[in-house]
């Protein structure tokens, strides 16, 4: 996390910049495949603010749709996933993006 000292303590913090250098830092997003298709995602760092209040709420479908955007989300249900696959999909993104029990927190 940046904090502002000594002489830059009068500019104001550059929101964009840090998010600019947090997304080069993180690379490629998350990759996965399902029934032969490949789909991707961001970071769970870069998840929209609402996901966690979805996952909170334990509403699934919505966090995943938010996770995915609509048109991956669409094709992944269309298949109907089981919950150990959720689960297991949940495991690895929280791996690949250093958060959660999956990480070691």
């Amino acid at each position: 996390m940046t904090t502002q000292r000594g002489a830059d303590a009068d500019a104001p913090f550059d929101l964009d910049a840090a998010r600019s250098a947090r997304r080069e830092a993180a690379g490629d997003g998350f990759k996965f495949v399902w029934n032969k298709k490949t789909y991707e995602c961001q970071p769970a760092k870069e998840w929209p603010i609402q996901v966690t209040a979805l996952l909170s709420e334990g509403n699934l479908n919505d966090a995943l749709e938010a996770i995915l955007g609509k048109k991956q989300y669409d094709a992944f249900m269309k298949h109907q996933p089981a919950m150990g696959d959720i689960e297991e999909l949940m495991s690895a993104l929280a791996k690949f993006s250093g958060v959660g029990d999956a990480a070691g927190n």
